[in-house]
């Protein structure tokens, strides 16, 4: 969640580095290859970053597939609309 704006971004993260390298990459990036934030921090700067706050909404199963964590995912940005009032575009 963007706590400046309120608006609201959904991720996942599966395959071998899972959540850790998710994290990872929005600990170095700010962005994590999202291009609706890295068009937010490119207009606003990388400091607008400092308001991003990260929490896990669910753990998937580890057995789960790349397609089941995505249809999760896309429940996720559904209940909490983030495609349209935060920064899902997909």
């Amino acid at each position: 969640m963007d706590t400046a704006t309120g608006k609201t971004y959904v991720g996942s993260a599966y395959g071998s580095g899972g959540i850790w390298q998710r994290w990872c990459a929005y600990a170095e990036t700010r962005h994590g290859g999202n291009v609706e934030l890295k068009a937010l921090l490119d207009t606003t700067g990388a400091e607008h970053g400092d308001h991003f706050q990260y929490s896990i909404l669910e753990i998937a199963d580890p057995l789960a597939t790349e397609k089941q964590v995505l249809e999760r995912e896309g429940h996720w940005k559904d209940v909490l609309m983030s495609r349209t009032f935060g920064y899902n575009s997909n």
